[in-house]
């Protein structure tokens, strides 16, 4: 036997016996679009995702940084990407919700122009303040506010967010004047809540965990019905008597609208897979997230209610982006 032919017979003999492999040769890549710049928390996301969920679909994945526009542009392209499995969206609650809501820009409807495949991840927001201010629950934080209401300005680290709203809320219900104060991210909030040039924050949980451990900050109460995993000591708002703020943060693969429901329930059927495998979990934490995977009936009944449940408050606010 010579040796093309040799290399022709093993070549084969790989391909029959690496079912995987062949079906990843002859299938197009998935392609994972993310609307926000490499090296960030949304992109580290679909990379430790991608990194799996090839294994389990048998299929390679390809990351695909779309930014800007808080994620409008991603989600433009695959709401016109072909529904055939290959393009799915890297999807948050910000991008479908809060961008709906208050820009016009934002020309997708997140429950008609998408196909809802799973959740993938919730993360908490978090009331802090300076350890230094007076106030140990968010009820004596709420009093300083109706006192001075220097003590009411609230830093957030993005207009149209929702740490935003939840702060708005939070102060209606109370019938305090919160007022917020848009940053650009979260690092120079924290920055100013350690400094002392704002008297409270609400923020993601990651961002302040350190820091309330170390004593430098205090995180008065976390949104959620269950208490965050970085921070078991510290009670939601729930416990504190203060309901309506149960839901999370959470990001979530969607797919454009005519994909198939046998494609959406194989992705998810996949995705649900990787996110039970501990590891997974364990790095999910590291980026201030916990693992709650979904169907994708339950993810579409998420985005629904949540734009319902924000729309009114939002409208009330009088806040838009445009």
């Amino acid at each position: 036997m010579n040796v093309f032919k040799f290399l022709l017979c093993a070549s084969a003999s790989v391909m029959a016996f690496s079912p995987t492999l062949a079906q990843t040769q002859d299938r197009p890549p998935l392609r994972l679009v993310v609307g926000y710049a490499a090296g960030g928390s949304s992109d580290a996301l679909a990379r430790m995702v991608a990194e799996r969920l090839k294994d389990e679909l048998g299929q390679a994945i390809i990351v695909d940084n779309r930014p800007g526009a808080g994620g409008q542009i991603a989600a433009d392209y695959v709401r016109n990407a072909t529904g055939d499995g290959t393009t799915i969206l890297v999807a948050n609650s910000h991008m479908m919700v809060m961008l709906p809501l208050t820009s016009r820009a934002a020309k997708y409807n997140p429950t008609t122009d998408f196909k809802s495949v799973g959740r993938m991840t919730s993360f908490y927001e978090a009331v802090t303040v300076p350890a230094s201010l007076p106030a140990t629950s968010v009820a004596q934080w709420l009093e300083l506010a109706r006192r001075d209401p220097k003590n009411g300005n609230f830093g957030v680290p993005a207009p149209g967010s929702v740490s935003h709203f939840l702060g708005y809320r939070l102060g209606v219900d109370a019938k305090v004047g919160l007022q917020a104060i848009p940053y650009k991210g979260a690092a120079p909030l924290v920055q100013d809540l350690l400094g002392g040039q704002i008297n409270a924050g609400i923020l993601p949980v990651l961002d302040v965990a350190p820091h309330h451990e170390a004593g430098k900050l205090r995180v008065l109460a976390v949104n959620g019905d269950k208490r965050a995993q970085l921070l078991p000591g510290v009670p939601t708002l729930k416990e504190l008597g203060i309901p309506g703020f149960e839901t999370l943060e959470w990001t979530a693969l969607l797919a454009p609208a005519s994909t198939a429901r046998p494609v959406v329930e194989k992705l998810n059927a996949a995705l649900n897979k990787v996110l039970a495998q501990k590891e997974i979990q364990e790095r999910l934490l590291k980026l201030g997230m916990e693992a709650n995977p979904s169907t994708p009936d339950e993810l579409g009944q998420l985005v629904a209610g949540d734009m319902k449940r924000w729309a009114p408050v939002i409208k009330a606010s009088g806040f838009t982006a445009d």
